[in-house]
């Protein structure tokens, strides 16, 4: 089962849709922008867990 969304969800969502309507990027263009965003941000919070764990380990 998934979590629920929440309004604080929706409303960055809806913040990065207009940030990505002002770069003139708008249906599958927004779409595929927000993908590689969020993988990005995936990415910097694994960067960021791996680096603590190598802080904790040493």
């Amino acid at each position: 089962m998934r979590p629920k969304i929440m309004q604080e969800e929706v409303a960055l969502l809806v913040e990065d849709l207009d940030m990505l309507g002002e770069q003139n990027l708008v249906g599958i263009e927004a779409y595929e922008a927000l993908h590689l965003l969020e993988m990005r941000r995936q990415t910097a919070k694994l960067n960021d867990i791996k680096r603590l764990l190598e802080e904790k380990n040493e």
